[in-house]
């Protein structure tokens, strides 16, 4: 597998951080849902706690109903404004009132000539009705008399109307009739215990004037408004809408109503109307997505409150600076910018759906078990979770109203998730972008970089590959990169090894050429004089050509010894013991044979201190001294001083030998060292001995195997060279 290759699949791993985001927030969400489940069981404590300072309005008949019917219960609750007593009832859709049917009657709705419709609330001391009224026939809609006649010729002749049933305040049960007139106004007349106009004395019919209203006809039907005060409904009402239609001259009258029956009070609608005390304490409480239920020990509902604005998570704080604003508008606009990659990507995993409050309906009675729960004492807080499992839901928390040690009801409190869910959506969202970005600037640097290295790695690989032929000779140069990186250290280390590789190759193309002068020579002595030996009958002359002959043996005997001086070397130091030496004194003992062997020369010895000890093999150190006074003798001038200096460097022992003779160019000091390298030409001392080059090479190898090292420069005056090898000094 390529390098490149390897680069990708690890660069692949790096997807894995977006996934893990997305488990790491849904961890998160999970935490912060259990603190919204505690926040609304606190809000449900809290309402409890205040409303157990008011039980009278669990045992309110205000507020209470008797006798309760889920179909024909009717709930007015306080409404935000007046409404306007004109016909119209555009306007209550301000007051954000249900619209309910009357569902009582003769046959399915569906057969029925008319239909009708009404809302109800209470403002100030006053009720309110809005009723619709959709009616295919118009035969005996609005009588056209005068009031004052209409009231005294008034019968009980059935024509469209409105019938009004209550139990009062007072608890009397009260009958009305409510009729339309042309001119736009309703007339209210009361019933007497039969169900017909009740008259006074004089014979009139009896008019409820604490009920007023107004109706307003068009296409298909009318509308009507009514007003009347708190004290004429009590705990029950009921609504009828009288239709009459003409059938073959005759009429055919058809009644809708709000409940079982308006003549009888125990069947008429139950009146539920929330406490507006309480609907101001549990207001105050509601939270966004929520709404709270106060609940009586019967599960009627006492108070009702929603708040289904979700709140907005950007932030918008008024207070805060410029650069908090410019920074938030940044980060906005970097999100939509990312918005159409990130999503899909996000939708695979969440989703950001939002949970909805299914409509409850018309209903007055709570039926739920966190209720139940909370009426037997006990609080309790569960999450309901969407079946699509997209993380959200509904969090519903009851908690008992208790007046001392009883119940007298209950609060249930219920709040949506979608907060959470829209903040970890948005989280996630904002975190994929962020990662996807820093991803991409990722993969483009390294995309750069590594790009960059591979194309380098591989020009190094084709000058590698060039630099040798089929044959493994060097023929080429590897060029050494400048960067300071492990690429410039990798090719600067391979255009060495190629360098030494190309000298060392010159250097076995040349060894057979110098083994052949060096051995040709004492060859070529014992063939002629072996030959010339053959060719003369005197036995002086022969005698002559005998010892030339033994002279070019010995110098070919001396030459194989110097080829196998330096392996033979190597390979004694590896298994040379190490004693302690002192190097004056070496010095000392080996110049005194030297100035025997080497009479033409003077030495000198300076010692800067002594003892110098180190570490090492005496051999080897006698046989690197004699090295190099053999190297300083062959080079140096007759009659002058070979000088020998031993010093303490720091922590090293320094030894130089100095000669005076030429000097060595620059260019060549370091390869001197090196083996099988040897230049006689400015040699001043005639030699019968073959010379290999190996001697520098054998003091590289011994100042090494000591843990030193070797070097040569020029005199100062360029009349000689000074040899100098350290080695660490033993303390």
């Amino acid at each position: 597998m390529r390098l490149k290759t390897k680069f990708y699949l690890v660069l692949s791993v790096l997807a894995l951080v977006p996934m893990l985001s997305v488990y790491y927030a849904q961890a998160l969400m999970e935490q912060m849902l259990d603190t919204q489940e505690d926040g609304v069981l606190n809000t449900a404590r809290a309402l409890s706690i205040a409303l157990s300072d008011r039980p009278s309005i669990f045992t309110s008949d205000v507020v209470t109903p008797f006798a309760p019917d889920v179909v024909s219960h009717i709930e007015i609750g306080p409404l935000a404004g007046r409404p306007e007593i004109d016909g119209n009832i555009d306007d209550w859709e301000e007051y954000m009132v249900q619209s309910v049917p009357l569902q009582y009657g003769f046959g399915s709705p569906s057969d029925r000539a008319v239909s009708a419709r009404y809302r109800v609330g209470s403002f100030e001391k006053a009720i309110y009705l809005a009723i619709e009224v959709e009616a295919r026939s118009s035969y005996k809609r609005f009588p056209e008399q005068e009031i004052g006649e209409f009231e005294q010729n008034l019968s009980d002749e059935a024509v469209d109307q409105i019938l009004l049933s209550t139990v009062d305040a007072d608890g009397q049960f009260r009958q009305f009739q409510i009729k339309p007139h042309n001119s736009g106004q309703l007339s209210a007349y009361v019933l007497d215990e039969s169900g017909l106009l009740l008259r006074d004395e004089a014979g009139n019919v009896v008019r409820e004037w604490d009920i007023r209203g107004e109706v307003r006809a068009r296409t298909g039907g009318y509308d009507l408004e009514i007003k009347m005060y708190r004290s004429t409904v009590g705990p029950a009402l009921g609504l009828g809408v009288m239709n009459v239609a003409g059938m073959l001259g005759q009429p055919k009258v058809e009644v809708i109503r709000s409940c079982e029956s308006l003549t009888d009070p125990l069947r008429l609608g139950s009146v539920f109307a929330p406490s507006p005390e309480v609907q101001k304490v549990i207001k105050q409480l509601a939270r966004s997505d929520s709404r709270i239920w106060v609940v009586d020990t019967q599960r009627r509902i006492i108070a009702h409150a929603e708040n289904l604005k979700s709140t907005d998570l950007r932030i918008n704080s008024e207070v805060s600076s410029n650069v908090s604003q410019s920074s938030d508008n940044l980060i906005q606009m970097f999100v939509s910018v990312t918005a159409p990659i990130v999503r899909p990507i996000l939708n695979l995993w969440i989703d950001s759906g939002t949970f909805e409050f299914p409509d409850p309906g018309v209903i007055w009675k709570l039926e739920e078990p966190e209720v139940d729960i909370a009426l037997s004492g006990q609080e309790i807080a569960k999450l309901f979770r969407e079946p699509s499992g997209a993380g959200g839901g509904v969090i519903s928390a009851a908690h008992p109203v208790e007046v001392g040690k009883t119940v007298v009801g209950a609060v249930f409190v219920q709040e949506t998730t979608n907060k959470v869910v829209e903040m970890r959506y948005q989280t996630l969202e904002l975190l994929i972008a962020f990662i996807l970005v820093i991803l991409l600037g990722y993969v483009i640097l390294h995309l750069l970089v590594v790009g960059n290295a591979v194309k380098r790695l591989g020009d190094l690989a084709r000058q590698t590959e060039n630099a040798f032929d089929v044959d493994g000779k060097v023929v080429g140069r590897i060029k050494p990169q400048v960067s300071r990186d492990e690429i410039g250290m990798l090719s600067r280390s391979l255009s060495n090894i190629s360098i030494r590789l190309k000298n060392y190759t010159q250097y076995l193309e040349n060894l057979s050429r110098r083994l052949s002068h060096e051995l040709n020579t004492p060859i070529a002595v014992v063939r002629s004089s072996l030959e010339l030996l053959s060719k003369t009958d005197s036995k002086e002359q022969g005698q002559v050509y005998m010892e030339r002959a033994a002279g070019g043996i010995r110098r070919l005997d001396n030459l194989v010894k110097r080829m196998s001086e330096a392996s033979a070397l190597e390979a004694s130091l590896t298994s040379e013991e190490l004693e302690e030496i002192d190097l004056c004194e070496l010095v000392t003992v080996s110049v005194e044979e030297y100035q025997g062997a080497y009479a033409s020369h003077e030495f000198k010895v300076v010692f800067a201190e002594s003892p110098l000890r180190v570490k090492g093999s005496p051999e080897a150190f006698r046989q690197m001294l004699d090295k190099l006074i053999e190297n300083a003798n062959e080079f140096s001038k007759p009659g002058s001083s070979i000088d020998i200096a031993l010093s303490l460097v720091g922590s090293e022992v320094l030894l130089q030998v100095t000669n005076q003779g030429p000097i060595i160019p620059v260019e060549h000091q370091a390869q001197i060292f090196e083996s099988m390298v040897s230049d006689r030409k400015h040699t001043t001392q005639a030699s019968e001995q073959g010379h290999l080059g190996l001697g520098l090479y054998i003091v590289r190898l011994v100042a090494k195997f000591h843990g030193g090292k070797v070097s040569v420069r020029n005199r100062p005056n360029q009349d000689g060279v000074t040899f100098e090898v350290t080695v660490p000094h033993k303390v």
